[in-house]
């Protein structure tokens, strides 16, 4: 019997290519720029020079808070051309005085029902029925005509008593446009229905989303009219209004806080 030998075998591990690993060229370092000028250093040896660089951080941040309020004010005046007064009542006259004082090239309109008092303040620049010793600046203006009262005006101030409000909304709806906010002056409740002129705008003017804000404040007319030192509080749910009329209206003499309504 023959017996066949075959040669041994060997496996070898299947061929792999060689690993290669890369590496990162080093980052150049940066060269030293000149120190920033407008930086100041201080040494931090003691609790008097970190009070003195806190001091000087609050200082600016200060300044830059100023600064942008100073520059919304200025953008609410610059695109504000219009406003419209409904009412010539003391207090809507007094509010149109002041806020006409705000920009001389504003354009006051005041809606009023007494041709006598239209033509006081058109010819005249007085009220005559209200006020009629103060001066109006001109670019207060009087019309009966609601339509061009209303037109292309940015805020209209709502300074019709409580008890009126509700039937003289319902006649001028037709000319109030939706996104126009409305600033209520009128203070107190209709006595019929016991509502308050959140609930009456904008029910008269069929519009549930009118926008809207409240004036109030203890403030009286004549101090608006005599310039004295006056505080006044605006309130709405959308705060972009309240601080869109608090830039409106705010002066000098005139503090207007906000408050979320």
């Amino acid at each position: 019997m023959t017996c066949l030998l075959e040669p041994p075998f060997r496996c070898l591990p299947p061929f792999s290519p060689p690993r290669f690993r890369c590496f990162a060229a080093p980052r150049a370092q940066p060269q030293p720029s000149e120190p920033d000028t407008e930086t100041l250093v201080l040494p931090l040896d003691g609790p008097k020079e970190r009070r003195e660089i806190v001091r000087l951080a609050w200082e600016k941040l200060v300044r830059w808070s100023r600064s942008l309020q100073s520059r919304a004010k200025t953008d609410v005046l610059e695109r504000t051309n219009k406003i419209v007064v409904l009412g010539g009542g003391s207090f809507g006259t007094a509010i149109a005085a002041h806020v006409a004082t705000r920009k001389s090239l504003l354009e006051v309109n005041m809606l009023v029902r007494d041709p006598q008092v239209c033509r006081s303040i058109n010819e005249e620049h007085h009220n005559c029925k209200y006020f009629p010793q103060h001066e109006l600046p001109k670019n207060v203006i009087a019309t009966t005509d609601a339509k061009a009262a209303l037109l292309g005006a940015d805020f209209c101030f709502h300074a019709v008593p409580v008890q009126f409000s509700s039937s003289f909304l319902e006649e001028i709806a037709n000319y109030v446009d939706p996104g126009l906010p409305f600033i209520s002056l009128s203070k107190g409740l209709e006595l019929n229905t016991l509502r308050t002129m959140s609930q009456i705008i904008p029910k008269a003017l069929k519009n549930p989303r009118q926008p809207y804000v409240v004036l109030s404040g203890p403030s009286f007319a004549l101090e608006l009219m005599n310039k004295l030192p006056t505080a006044l509080v605006v309130a709405s749910k959308d705060q972009k209004i309240a601080n869109s009329v608090q830039q409106l209206m705010a002066s000098k003499n005139l503090r207007i806080n906000t408050s979320r309504g």
